[in-house]
């Protein structure tokens, strides 16, 4: 295959993932009002694997963009959107090419639900709705949605590791 119709597919399928996700995100997640949980990091490991961590970043970022402009669940914060776009990028940095080991499964969890997820969204969450209750949203949502989404994360992304390589052969066909 061509390098321009490699990029062409690329850009492609991040286009119809960054769409997928959003639809996850905003119609088919279980949301009240400082708690989600839902399945839209799915596309994004897919993109992660087979387009690498700027897709990854690209398709998510756009994805919550879109999604809080089109459909808003409350005030917009563009913390969020940053947020997102650096999942994106962290998925992409370790799922993107080479061997999958549980450390490659393990860091990006840790970091997307715990560092990412957990601090800096429960950071705009309390900016958004009270800046008086930080420990308050973080405790509610460490016990609730990360104590659901770090296993889900860990036992997802292998599995979706292994449908990307498959998709990435037929690319290259």
């Amino acid at each position: 295959m061509r390098k321009s119709q490699r990029r062409l597919l690329e850009l492609i399928l991040t286009a119809v993932m960054a769409a997928l996700c959003m639809v996850l995100d905003r119609f088919a997640s279980f949301q009240v009002i400082n708690l989600k949980i839902g399945l839209a990091f799915v596309p994004v490991v897919l993109v992660a694997v087979l387009c690498g961590p700027i897709h990854a970043a690209v398709c998510w970022a756009i994805a919550d963009l879109v999604g809080a402009l089109c459909f808003p669940f409350g005030p917009y914060h563009p913390g969020f959107t940053v947020v997102a776009g650096l999942m994106g990028a962290v998925y992409g940095l370790f799922l993107y090419r080479g061997k999958l080991t549980w450390w490659k499964v393990l860091i990006p969890a840790v970091v997307n639900c715990l560092v990412l997820g957990l601090f800096l969204n429960t950071l705009w969450i309390s900016q958004l709705y009270s800046s008086k209750t930080y420990w308050g949203f973080f405790i509610s949502r460490l016990s609730t949605e990360y104590s659901i989404l770090f296993p889900l994360n860990l036992i997802l992304i292998p599995a979706i590791h292994r449908l990307g390589l498959f998709l990435r052969g037929r690319m290259e066909q």
